[in-house]
C-alpha cells in the first residue's frame, strides 16, 4: 500500500466511523433534540471523510474541487436544515421533553401546542 491508499482508508474509516455512531446516536438517543444533534454533526463529518476519500481515490482536479464544494455545501445546509427540524419539533410540542431543563426559545411568541390544540404554558415540560 502506498502513503495515498492509507490515507484514502484512513479518510473512509473515520467517515464510516462517524456514521455509525450517528446512526446508533439516532436510535439510542431519548428525545428528538438529541437525535437530531446526532444525525446534523456526525453525519455531516462522516459524509465529508466519504468525500475525500473519494476524491483522492479517484484523483482530478476537476473531480477533487466538487467534492471539496460538496463538503462547503454539505457544511453550509445541514446545521440550517436541522436548526429548521428542531425549531417544528419544539413548535408541535415533542410528548417527551424530560432532558429540556431550559427554555431559550420560550419568548419568541410561538409556544408548543399540545396534540389537543391548547398551548403548553410550562416551558420545562
Amino acid at each position: 500500500m502506498t502513503p495515498r491508499d492509507i490515507v484514502i482508508v484512513v479518510f473512509i474509516l473515520a467517515g464510516c466511523v462517524f456514521m455509525l455512531v450517528s446512526a446508533i446516536g439516532i436510535v439510542r438517543l431519548p428525545d428528538v433534540f438529541a437525535r437530531m444533534h446526532a444525525a446534523g454533526k456526525a453525519s455531516t463529518v462522516g459524509v465529508s471523510g466519504l468525500l475525500l476519500a473519494a476524491g483522492l481515490y479517484f484523483y482530478d482536479e476537476f473531480l477533487m474541487l466538487r467534492m471539496l464544494a460538496l463538503i462547503a455545501l454539505i457544511f453550509a445546509t445541514a446545521p440550517i436544515a436541522t436548526t429548521a427540524m428542531a425549531r417544528a419539533a419544539y413548535r408541535t410540542g415533542p410528548r417527551k421533553r424530560k432532558h429540556l431543563h431550559y427554555d431559550e426559545m420560550a419568548g419568541d411568541g410561538q409556544a408548543p401546542q399540545t396534540h389537543a390544540g391548547e398551548r403548553v404554558n410550562d416551558p420545562v415540560g
